[in-house]
């Protein structure tokens, strides 16, 4: 239930434990912001409400009931609703956590660090930008950096570190002995697995992962 504020931002909270929905809803209400609360209790409520509500924020739970909180996201960012979405869980798998923000998560806080970040993350998520942990993120940028490395093949990473130091496609076509077509496909597939369009972007890539001939 909604506490009756009006004018103020609207927070959905969706965990399947009583005592940490009022507890949540308690912690939110000790900061200065005004926010007008609702909560329920499974995956399924969750997605009926914000389909039906649209709420400014959702504070959802990974496992809830038949529909996961993961689900409930993956359906408001396909139907493109308004409402950002903040997971609050106890889930510390790396794997989860970046298949939460695979599936469009606004924000990923661990529940055993709630009571320091989690007015901040809904501050953070409100203005338009995405929150995670501080203790989490090292980690999911490691893990981040590891499994798009291994999207490319060891020619591309070749490519990519000739590219680094500045070599031309004909440079590179002409130390590889193969032709500069194969060359250029093989930059395109690289950037195309790495999501950038730009050759800089690209070198900076090399650059931060260290990738060497």
């Amino acid at each position: 239930m909604g506490n009756g504020k009006e004018n103020s931002l609207t927070i959905l909270i969706a965990d399947d434990h009583h005592l940490v929905r009022q507890g949540l809803r308690s912690l939110i209400e000790r900061s200065q912001t005004q926010y007008n609360i609702s909560d329920v209790a499974t995956g399924e409520q969750a997605w009926q409400f914000i389909s039906q509500y649209q709420p400014d924020l959702a504070i959802l739970d990974i496992s809830m009931g038949d529909l996961s909180g993961l689900k409930v996201c993956e359906h408001v960012k396909r139907r493109k609703l308004r409402t950002r979405i903040i997971f609050l869980s106890m889930h510390d798998d790396v794997k989860v956590i970046h298949r939460a923000f695979e599936v469009g998560a606004d924000a990923y806080l661990s529940k055993s660090e709630a009571f320091d970040t989690l007015n901040q993350a809904l501050q953070t998520v409100a203005a338009g930008h995405s929150f995670i942990s501080p203790n989490i993120e090292s980690e999911l940028a490691r893990y981040r950096a590891a499994t798009t490395q291994s999207l490319l093949t060891a020619r591309e990473k070749q490519i990519v570190s000739y590219i680094t130091q500045g070599k031309s496609n004909r440079q590179i076509a002409d130390a590889l002995c193969i032709s500069i077509k194969t060359v250029d496909n093989h930059r395109t597939k690289a950037m195309r697995k790495l999501g950038v369009n730009k050759a800089a972007e690209l070198v900076k890539y090399g650059l931060e992962e260290g990738l060497v001939v």
